[in-house]
């Protein structure tokens, strides 16, 4: 069978096809993806919207390249996984074989290929590569030369100063401004931190370490400063691909520029609205400012979309209407069917939002849409605390990404371990877990309390057996105070489930504090728990229904259809039938703490649009009236990117009580 593609055209205003020869999978193009396809030379920037099929893309423009006689060691695909460069090459090579012997990979294992051959230029020797759970350990081993565990201090863990300063390396920002903008409990450290930072260095040096970043940034080095070695690598990699371009750093930028600066035969794939990961250091600036350092810079948009109705595309195309910086496009649906209107729902309070929620997904699967079709997303985990619990009740199965379950984690372990010793005053486990949380008490020294504790006829005689222990050892003596009032505050409060929650929060955030870097996320699921309190009569109530709705480990194992829960940063990429998008308030999306500065609200706004697109045929977008906003009871705001002409013109809108 000939290997030669055969090129046919459908009149179409919008639409050609690309054929490839019976038998053959994928076969169809679009004209403006057969442009893309058969435009060889020069910078290429495919804005690729959303569902555009960018995968198909690339798959048939390596085979163009190696039908129309390129060797294949003379293009390099860089990619940010391996699974996506893999999967493309593979596609390709089911047309011709050749296909799998392009260079394809991700940025890091194509910067270690290139440091190994030239280790010697790059200044680096024999060297090894060290992954994150390494980098920490040796982040540790640095800290202990320093100061950093004296009496009343509470420094960044190493995971935490890992995160620093890969933020400092691929962001290009100072360890202070780093502190001040994602850290600010740790800004005092600062100049500790630094110094750790470059004790850090030296330690890798002195062992022929690299991290993950090291690679970028050597690699970064050696091109710019070497120019032979640019040179012999640009004749190399004559033709250069890059997806997924809106994701790159700064770092990544660079490199993509140095190798393509001779030959400019570069295309990059991306979509900038869908730049969403400022937080790990990529910059949407990079995918802007393309065609500034590729003049002549031919732009091709992709804008058919092979996965949601077009009513659905009608919202997307509203919020890219209102957004800044871009490019502009317009999405149109290649599904002739017109599906329904997306839905814009009001509701009291979050608990209304998660009842009406997890029935309504009840009431789609039992007409025949299964619950691995039906997906809910959010900002943050902690936004769906109370759907969790409502799922739980109703039974119905799920998975969660983006986050533990909340019951899961140790914050609200630790909440309720305090609760069930104010019920139950003999509840060893819940004792022992409180007492561990003390500075200066050990699980031997907490046993022992826990002895005198069981000791005792009632709460009363409990709480005098701690203040005894308290009494005995100094070392730990105003920590037990300290428990001891509060819980002589929440018994006194023994009526109200929602005033011992508060009296609660007010002694357990000190040692969250001093226990979780993240411990203003963690505050969130707390307040949420606090807020479904406020429900119950009786602290066992409330407690029996949280450990009954909440499913043994093992209840759903093995269930293949489950709902999807998940946070819009894990879901990019992914598509469901149904999408519920709750949480639309402001506060929440766009995030409190990104309201002050404008590039962050516009990455809000892009993380929106994110959302909307993982729809195929349903899209309900939830908001709820009442909130809290610092412990104080408000009305919420309607997101800012719903509440706009554009958008509320294009959804169904109801109020549900």
């Amino acid at each position: 069978m000939s290997q030669n593609i055969k090129k046919s055209f459908v009149t179409n205003s919008k639409q050609t096809t690309y054929n490839a020869v019976p038998g053959t999978v994928g076969g169809e193009l679009n004209a403006q993806q057969l442009e893309v396809v058969r435009t060889i030379d020069g910078p290429v920037l495919v804005v690729a919207g959303a569902g555009s099929g960018k995968t198909r893309v690339i798959e048939y423009r390596v085979l163009h390249f190696i039908q129309s006689g390129i060797q294949p060691e003379n293009i390099l695909l860089l990619t940010f996984t391996k699974k996506a460069a893999q999967q493309m090459l593979s596609r390709a090579s089911r047309h011709d074989v050749r296909c799998g012997l392009v260079h394809g990979g991700t940025f890091h294992s194509f910067a270690y290929r290139i440091l190994k051959k030239y280790s010697v230029q790059s200044g680096l020797g024999e060297f090894f590569i060290i992954d994150e759970s390494d980098a920490e350990e040796a982040i540790n081993i640095c800290s202990a030369k320093f100061d950093t565990n004296g009496k009343d201090k509470r420094f960044p863990r190493k995971d935490t100063l890992r995160k620093v300063f890969s933020m400092v390396v691929n962001k290009n920002m100072s360890v202070e401004d780093i502190l001040d903008k994602e850290y600010p409990q740790f800004l005092k450290y600062s100049f500790q931190v630094e110094a750790i930072s470059q004790e850090y260095k030296k330690y890798k040096k002195s062992k022929g370490y690299l991290d993950y970043d090291d690679l970028l940034v050597y690699l970064r080095n050696l091109l710019e400063k070497n120019n032979d070695i640019r040179k012999e690598l640009s004749e190399q990699y004559k033709y250069i691909m890059v997806d997924e371009y809106q994701d790159t750093n700064k770092l990544q930028s660079d490199i993509t520029y140095f190798l393509a600066r001779d030959h400019k035969n570069i295309m990059i794939v991306g979509d900038d609205a869908q730049s969403i990961y400022g937080f790990r250091g990529a910059s949407h600036e990079n995918i802007m400012d393309f065609p500034e350092r590729f003049p002549g810079c031919k732009i091709i948009k992709l804008e058919t979309n092979y996965r949601s109705h077009q009513p659905i595309l009608d919202v997307a195309n509203a919020v890219l209407k209102n957004m800044k910086n871009k490019y502009s496009k317009e999405l149109y649906s290649y599904n002739k069917e017109h599906g329904d209107r997306p839905e814009l729902l009001f509701f009291t309070n979050t608990n209304a939002e998660a009842g009406w929620m997890a029935r309504k997904v009840k009431s789609m699967a039992a007409e025949g849409m299964d619950l691995k079709y039906q997906a809910v997303l959010f900002r943050y985990a902690y936004i769906s605390i109370p759907l969790q619990l409502e799922l739980n009740r109703l039974r119905i199965p799920f998975q969660l990404f983006g986050g533990m379950k909340f019951y899961e984690t140790a914050h609200v372990k630790d909440v309720l371990a305090h609760l069930k010793a104010l019920v139950n005053f003999k509840d060893e486990l819940s004792w022992l877990r409180m007492l561990t949380l003390l500075e200066g008490i050990g699980p031997k020294t907490a046993s022992g309390i826990v002895k005198d504790i069981n000791n005792a006829n009632n709460f009363d005689e409990a709480v005098k057996s701690i203040l005894c222990s308290a009494n005995r050892k100094k070392s730990y003596s105003t920590a037990l105070f300290e428990l001891v009032n509060f819980l002589k505050t929440a018994q006194a409060a023994e009526g109200s489930v929602s005033e011992q929650f508060e009296a609660l929060l007010e002694y357990y955030n000190p040692i969250m504090q001093y226990k979780f870097d993240d411990a203003r996320d963690r505050m969130n699921d707390l307040k949420v728990i606090k807020r479904i309190s406020a429900d119950y009569k009786s602290t066992p109530d409330f407690l029996a229904d949280f450990a009954l709705d909440s499913p043994d480990k093992g209840a759903f194992s093995g269930h293949e259809n489950m709902l999807t829960l998940s946070t819009i940063h894990s879901a990019k990429g992914l598509e469901w039938d149904v999408v519920f998008l709750m949480g639309l308030v402001e506060g929440v999306l766009p995030v409190s703490f990104s309201l002050d500065d404008e590039d962050s609200i516009e990455e809000e706004h892009r993380l929106f649009y994110v959302g909307i697109t993982r729809a195929k045929k349903h899209l309900f977008l939830c908001a709820h009236y009442e909130g809290t906003m610092m412990g104080q009871s408000q009305f919420n705001r309607i997101s800012r990117f719903v509440d706009s002409e554009n958008v509320l013109s294009k959804v169904k809108q109801e109020a549900v009580y």
